[in-house]
């Protein structure tokens, strides 16, 4: 299986935006809070996955090699 950023970064986003939105419907925030909630998670979201999508390609890439 191919490990891609563009896949890692989709990913990330969905995740991340999902979560976010759905700590601030759990805290009743709006607007700036709600959109700020949504904009930190998504970009966390995406630098999670990246990392654990590398890892993964290295770690397929060394049992390969063995």
């Amino acid at each position: 299986m191919k490990y891609r950023t563009d896949i890692a970064c989709s990913l990330g986003l969905l995740a991340g935006t999902t979560l976010g939105s759905g700590i601030a419907f759990l805290f009743g925030w709006q607007a700036y809070r709600a959109l700020t909630s949504v904009t930190v998670f998504g970009i966390a979201g995406i630098i999670i996955t990246i990392a654990v999508f590398r890892l993964l390609h290295r770690k397929s890439l060394s049992t390969s090699n063995s």
